[in-house]
């Protein structure tokens, strides 16, 4: 009874251990802070920046100028930073950013129309993108006045567009028309390339011109002044080897957990065959020799 017992409790703990996984990641991601595209809470921000934070971001207008000298933030965005700018109508600026995993960022973008030169419609565009996309940006700027350009580009197919045309981060972080914006994004994992290269620059691009996306608002007309916070916060990171875990841990204890079941209850029924009590068979050869005896 006590061996049949413990064959029951076996394939109950193995099943456990196969299974809980599952169920504590899930309890994991539940539990970690939620990032979204679109958040609904404010930026918890002081107006005063830490003296360091002039080597977290650069600001970059859009214009490729020789006279512009703007060296790439040195340091990783860690801490929350706040920033102020104009920018100039029918133009782009944007704040180079080393967004890294480890932190949700939240941004609070404000929009209004400046006093000097006020515009006619104060709503802007607003990107977040990887430094490979503010490049086809920028080139996309200073060839806008070229129409053969855009013609060949016009005449590539659309599969083979994506390749040359520059893109939102994600597909997402593209907020178009907004004199007010709040978003969030974390970074799963620092990136790589093929040759190696794994430290990427984000941008943050207030647009001011027309750039060719078919959803995005034309120049305001005028100056808008531009004022961003960035809420930066502790997020727990999960491995990346957990995904394989969530995936593959439940099929495998679909598969194992009968199989191990089943030879328990095999070995089992073995046990019980063995313990049956014997009884003893007399040899022929005594038979034989105890009825000669009686005989005789």
């Amino acid at each position: 009874m006590v061996t049949r017992n413990r064959a029951n409790v076996f394939p109950i703990l193995t099943s456990f251990f196969l299974v809980a996984p599952n169920f504590l990641l899930v309890l994991t991601l539940i539990l970690s802070p939620t990032v979204s595209a679109q958040s609904t809470g404010s930026c918890n921000v002081p107006a005063v920046n830490d003296p360091s934070n002039g080597n977290r971001i650069s600001v970059e207008p859009v214009e490729d100028s020789w006279w512009d000298n703007v060296e790439d933030p040195r340091f990783d965005l860690d801490t929350d930073l706040f920033t102020d700018f104009t920018v100039d109508n029918d133009t782009a600026t944007a704040i180079g950013m080393r967004l890294v995993p480890g932190y949700m960022y939240t941004f609070c973008i404000s929009i209004a129309s400046n006093q000097d030169d006020p515009p006619l419609n104060p709503n802007s565009d607003i990107y977040l993108m990887t430094e490979p996309n503010w490049d086809r940006y920028k080139m996309y700027y200073s060839m806008r006045d070229d129409p053969y350009f855009f013609d060949a580009f016009d005449q590539l197919p659309v599969e083979w567009r994506d390749m040359d045309d520059w893109l939102p981060f994600r597909d997402v972080h593209a907020y178009e028309g907004v004199t007010y914006q709040e978003f969030s994004v974390a970074i799963d994992s620092s990136g790589s390339g093929f040759f190696g290269g794994g430290d990427v620059l984000y941008y943050l691009v207030i647009d001011g011109w027309n750039n060719r996306r078919h959803t995005n608002t034309g120049a305001p007309g005028g100056d808008v002044d531009v004022e961003i916070l960035i809420d930066v916060e502790d997020r727990l990171n999960i491995p990346k080897f957990t995904a394989t875990l969530l995936v593959g841990s439940l099929p495998l204890a679909c598969i194992i957990a009968p199989l191990i079941v089943h030879s328990r209850y095999m070995s089992n029924g073995k046990e019980g065959d063995n313990a049956e009590e014997s009884r003893e068979v007399p040899y022929l050869d005594d038979e034989q020799s105890g009825t000669r005896d009686y005989a005789e």
